[in-house]
């Protein structure tokens, strides 16, 4: 067997486990909302001028493929493992919070005129349950999958577009509402921090630095838009942090060959505790 063939074995291992150990977790925890006696919705006023774009089904459901290319983007088995990794906890986080904060979408589905594209909103009714909100698993994903798609040269604006395009049809057909963007924003920074790439790599130090600004950036709108919906208006003020924070963090990721934080970091990696004769 080849090097290659080894490798594609191995994505084809990572992808079916990561496809099973979602399956388990998403249906358990739609079983589980289902039979509550009760689910709440939250939105914000403003979501209800949200307009229903229905050709962003087509993104949407893109998000199925982008899901199984992935992995066989991967170019090396370290990047694998990070992948399969994020994937696994994300799931899992996510699937905590769907059981803890259970939600569900809270807008009326609008008829769809266009034959072919009723197909997919069918298929939507059938398998994708109108619980298990927040996180929006699709948001997650999108950013774990650019972590390792923007490495894909040749096709790289078209993923990064393609990409934006998903997260932009969550809230476009309906499916998800913004509180359950914000918090999926947030989880995948997260699992960026908890799983980084090349830990022992001092070229990277910078950008998981990074990720420690980006994700308290997020948490900042978060908090800001929680705050607006019961303070109003004057909670924007906190918008500002949140942007200095955000600029911090592309500083870091633009200066990923800092001197001084490889420096650092090589100091640490030398250091060893003295021992007594």
């Amino acid at each position: 067997m080849t090097d290659r063939e080894i490798q594609i074995r191995q994505q084809a291992y990572a992808l079916t486990l990561c496809t099973i150990v979602f399956m388990i977790v998403y249906n358990l925890c739609t079983l589980y909302a289902s039979n509550l006696s009760s689910v709440p919705s939250f939105i914000f006023d403003f979501e209800r001028s949200i307009p229903f774009i229905p050709w962003t089904i087509i993104p949407y459901m893109a998000g199925g493929l982008f899901f199984c290319l992935v992995f066989f983007c991967c170019k090396s088995k370290e990047q694998l493992k990070t992948l399969t990794l994020r994937m696994l906890f994300v799931i899992c986080i996510a699937g905590f919070c769907f059981v803890t904060v259970p939600l569900r979408f809270s807008f009326a589905k609008q008829e769809v005129p266009n034959a072919l594209l009723n197909l997919p909103f069918s298929f939507l009714t059938q398998f994708d349950s109108p619980f298990n909100q927040s996180p929006s698993l699709h948001i997650v994903f999108a950013f774990v999958f650019w972590s390792v798609l923007k490495e894909v040269d040749k096709w790289r604006l078209f993923f990064m577009i393609s990409l934006i395009l998903v997260g932009i049809s969550t809230l476009t057909t309906y499916q998800h509402h913004l509180v359950d963007i914000l918090t999926g924003t947030v989880l995948a920074h997260l699992s960026f921090i908890v799983f980084p790439v090349r830990k022992n790599d001092s070229k990277y130090i910078n950008s998981r630095i990074a990720n420690y600004y980006f994700l308290a950036g997020w948490i900042f709108i978060l908090g800001t838009m929680l705050l607006y919906s019961y303070s109003g208006f004057e909670a924007m003020i906190f918008f500002f942090p949140a942007m200095i924070t955000f600029g911090v963090g592309f500083y870091y990721k633009k200066n990923n060959s800092n001197p001084l934080s490889v420096l650092l970091l090589t100091l640490r990696q030398n250091r060893r505790p003295s021992t007594k004769d």
